[in-house]
């Protein structure tokens, strides 16, 4: 990998300062294009390798792995730099045409300040991922200027959860399918309608970006936030952290995943969440089926969507295309 590959933080600072006023979009995939699998964040476990790669598979698609996927991660810099040397040559490589997280965990934010903008605005591919994929998805809109997809990690997929693997390649395949997503599962909080980005993601990862190159990108956009496992204390800290930043205020609309909380702390849980958002002056809708449970429906994030709050339910549609058609050259 040429020396340039490597950056500093002041480069990514530049980058971001560079980033192009549009995002782009990556071309759609279809069946036989190779999904390449990225070692972003902690190790997955080989029995759910496998089972991800069979997976994508039978959905059509072929997959290249990373050879050092299983590897134990080390926290040191010298292995941060060569996870993201191994990520932008997964990403450069010809015969990828997209690419999907083995894993979450942790580990994505310590690659990042290595990582070359230009050689992904030069490859535009789709890269799917959640929970701690978020910080990439972020670093993709600020500083490489490109949409991504929420979505599944390898190691969540398995043949048998249907509406995960099949709107996972939907979105793929598909640059605006045409579908009312989260109908009939989600819930009205404050009914209205908005148009804007879709942003967002793992609720711990996006406050963390306050303050950085990469910090979530609001302004009129519908905020997506799941998270897992915290108690209902730390994910009150987080949401205060994003309503007194001032970015609260600067959104669309707020959608609320699947967020698997420790809600021992706080009886009533969605009075909890109202009374943080309700003074927004926006449509805010709950348990959308995105994140850490099943199903996790693939979002198209950087995305123009139409949010749809209405009496009970509601839903995400899309605004505009995500990706450009296949066929396209």
């Amino acid at each position: 990998m040429p020396p340039t590959m490597t950056l500093t933080i002041d480069a990514v600072k530049a980058g971001a300062a560079e980033r192009p006023a549009t995002l782009l979009r990556p071309r759609a995939l279809a069946v036989g294009s190779t999904i390449g699998v990225v070692m972003s964040s902690t190790a997955p476990r080989e029995a759910r390798v496998r089972r991800g790669v069979q997976a994508l598979e039978r959905a059509g698609f072929r997959v290249k792995t990373d050879p050092a996927l299983l590897v134990p991660r080390r926290y040191h810099r010298r292995e941060d730099t060569r996870r993201a040397e191994a990520f932008m040559a997964m990403w450069s490589d010809p015969e990828v045409d997209g690419m999907i997280a083995g894993t979450g965990g942790y580990g994505a934010v310590r690659v990042l300040q290595y990582l070359d903008p230009e050689v992904f605005r030069h490859h535009p591919k789709a890269l799917v991922g959640y929970s701690d994929v978020t910080a990439l998805h972020l670093w993709m809109w600020r500083v490489a200027g490109l949409r991504t997809i929420h979505g599944p990690t390898l190691d969540d997929l398995l043949s048998a959860r249907v509406p995960t693997v099949a709107s996972l390649v939907t979105t793929l395949t598909q640059p605006q399918p045409d579908t009312r997503l989260g109908d009939g599962v989600a819930r009205t909080m404050i009914p209205g309608r908005a148009v804007g980005r879709l942003v967002g993601g793992n609720l711990s990862l996006v406050q963390q970006s306050i303050g950085t190159p990469w910090e979530v990108p609001v302004d009129g956009a519908i905020l997506f936030l799941e998270e897992t496992k915290d108690p209902m204390s730390v994910a009150d800290e987080r949401l205060l952290h994003l309503r007194t930043s001032g970015l609260l205020s600067r959104v669309s609309g707020v959608v609320f995943g699947h967020l698997t909380l420790d809600r021992s702390e706080e009886v009533e849980f969605e009075d909890f969440l109202l009374d943080l958002v309700s003074d927004l002056g926006v449509p805010v809708l709950m348990d959308f089926p995105a994140g850490h449970k099943h199903p996790n429906l693939s979002l198209p994030l950087g995305t123009g969507m139409e949010l749809v709050c209405d009496r009970e339910s509601g839903w995400l549609r899309y605004h505009e295309p995500a990706f450009t058609p296949h066929h396209d050259s």
